[in-house]
């Protein structure tokens, strides 16, 4: 197993420098959604960019290939970096700055440990058979990572953990549908082999970007999954404070977005350019700007019944 050794001296420059670092990385990784957080206070903003590095170095797991043993090397070797942070022994400043972020705004650590539980359920496999092991790989990588952001965004009242999880797994797997093409092309599928098989998706179809009758019939039935998770956590902004609820509420109208785009077209996925064209984005963060968010999910059911 490899380990890691190299400690830094734990300081205020540490944690400034880690908090810079994060910023950046984040700032790359996460570009078309970060808008969301700019009404945020500057110590929130900061402590988030930890979470998200979290995050972002949880789906960089998610390269690897296990066939050798090799990666599951590197997942405990991250692992225990993240333990040895906890007591004191940080490897990097980015790790520092995570640190100094959950004990300023009370994260539980057991999420941000969770999304490595995630990514360990990918690494040993390589694929998920049902839809049962995609969610719970969704609600570890993505529902604990929005339970994690939740305090810093300003939770206002208790009881929020279950409705976050229901959230950061809904939009987890938007992000897999949207991309799965993507995945795909790089030989990862990350959705359930049942599903693909029962509706007789066409991979090599999918890979030179052509639509298909079981294309439509795969990504409706995904959508509609989805769908009903965000109706489970649609009341999970009013546990936040008035910034924390702006934030979130313009992360949920981006996902919202793009899962109706694909409930509705769903031919969308196949768009090199992604599922929502620059003119929509632009307008989703123009509404954040302006402060003109809007409480969401909205129930289309005058266009979505004949989906079903």
């Amino acid at each position: 197993m490899l380990t890691s050794t190299n400690h830094i001296q734990l300081n205020s420059n540490a944690v400034e420098r880690g908090y810079r670092s994060c910023r950046g990385a984040v700032r790359r990784y996460f570009k078309p959604q970060l808008w969301a957080s700019v009404n945020l206070p500057r110590e929130q903003r900061r402590a988030l960019d930890a979470i998200l590095f979290n995050l972002m170095r949880t789906l960089d797991l998610l390269d690897l290939e296990s066939a050798d043993g090799r990666s599951l090397d590197v997942w405990f070797e991250v692992r225990d970096d993240l333990s040895d942070a906890f007591r004191g022994k940080c490897t990097s400043v980015e790790l520092a700055a995570l640190v100094d972020a959950s004990r300023r705004f009370n994260v539980p650590k057991q999420f941000i440990f969770d999304p490595l539980r995630g990514a360990d359920l990918w690494i040993r496999n390589q694929k998920f058979q049902t839809f049962a092991e995609l969610e719970s790989f969704c609600s570890y990588v993505g529902g604990s990572s929005l339970v994690s952001a939740m305090p810093i965004l300003g939770v206002t009242k208790p009881g929020f953990e279950v409705l976050a999880i229901d959230c950061g797994k809904a939009i987890m797997l938007t992000q897999l549908l949207a991309n799965c093409v993507n995945d795909i092309k790089r030989n990862k599928t990350f959705l359930a082999q049942d599903d693909i098989s029962q509706c007789e998706l066409d991979i090599p179809r999918l890979k030179l970007r052509r639509p298909s009758p079981s294309l439509v019939h795969f990504v409706r039935l995904y959508a509609s999954r989805i769908e009903k998770m965000f109706f489970r956590a649609k009341h999970l902004a009013e546990y936040l404070d008035f910034d924390g609820n702006r934030t979130l509420k313009s992360l949920l109208a981006i996902h919202w977005q793009m899962l109706l785009k694909m409930q509705l077209t769903p031919e969308t996925i196949l768009e090199d350019q992604g599922v929502l064209n620059r003119h929509e984005r632009l307008a989703l963060k123009s509404r954040h700007l302006l402060g003109l968010e809007r409480d969401i999910p909205i129930c289309l059911a005058a266009k979505s019944n004949h989906l079903h």
